[in-house]
């Protein structure tokens, strides 16, 4: 949404067949606030039992997702993000939907980005599957299918599906910039062009080295907000440099003295036209 604007956040369930019970959604918010720039949002819902063709209650050990013969608590899906070097974590929950015991014989991770751990709280009824990530995890997307294997004579596999996204300390936002089409006619020089905030969270000490356009005919200003932390750029238009009317595609270079993220590379396109 616009800077200083108002706007709203809608959160869905877009699918509810095979819940029961307490489900709960997160999204993470990103902003240019150098207090708040990340805040989380979670949405819950409770259904309730579904009734058979007879008109009884289906009922259930436990709420959640049915996955084998568990239902997972609050779901068998988890989703969340992280900053480099920071481990979110979260348990779920395992019931029994069975009359007799039904014990945990294996747990197959699947993978390394997610450390997973399954506790029993009353051997064969109910357990607890505590999940982190890896601080390690570089930036970038992550998934991971867990299976744990119990004794269950006819469905023994116990599916979770775990997600996250990792972001750089360093970022930018937006990560690309569409101007779409602009008459040559017009006044360029004055029009209001989006911001783009270049900010370290959670530590101080980022420096701009440079910042360059890969179009000759964008102008980058570079603002200090927060020294060491946070920093816009303002693009304007030099239309003395502007050649021709077409399409255009080029980007801007943040270059930095972050380690990790050494070069931010945001991609700018668009259309000039001579109506």
């Amino acid at each position: 949404m616009p800077p200083g604007k108002e706007g709203s956040i809608t959160l869905a369930i877009p699918q509810t067949a095979g819940y029961t019970g307490e489900v709960s959604k997160s999204a993470t918010v990103t902003t240019n606030d150098p207090v708040l720039g990340t805040f989380y949002l979670t949405l819950r819902a409770h259904f309730k039992p579904t009734e058979t063709a007879a008109g009884a209650i289906n009922k259930v050990a436990g709420y959640g997702k049915i996955s084998g013969a568990f239902s997972v608590s609050p779901n068998d899906r988890w989703i969340t993000s992280a900053i480099t070097g920071t481990a979110p974590a979260t348990k779920l929950y395992l019931f029994n939907n069975e009359k007799d015991p039904v014990h945990i014989k294996q747990v197959e991770a699947g993978g390394s980005s997610f450390k997973v751990t399954v506790t029993p709280i009353e051997d064969g009824k109910r357990y607890e599957v505590s999940v982190s990530t890896d601080p390690a995890l570089k930036p970038g997307q992550y998934s991971q299918k867990v299976r744990i294997v119990t004794d269950h004579p006819t469905r023994q596999d116990v599916i979770l599906h775990l997600d996250v996204t990792v972001f750089a300390k360093v970022f930018a936002t937006p990560n690309a910039v569409t101007l779409g089409q602009l008459s040559l006619n017009s006044d360029l020089a004055n029009i209001n062009l989006p911001l783009i905030y270049v900010r370290k969270v959670r530590e101080a000490g980022l420096q701009l080295k440079s910042v360059n356009s890969t179009l000759p005919f964008i102008k980058v200003e570079v603002k200090t907000e927060v020294e060491g932390q946070f920093y816009t750029l303002r693009i304007t238009f030099d239309k003395s440099k502007i050649t021709e009317a077409g399409s255009y595609k080029g980007e801007i270079e943040v270059s930095t003295n972050d380690a990790e993220v050494p070069v931010i590379k945001i991609p700018v396109q668009g259309s000039f036209t001579q109506n």
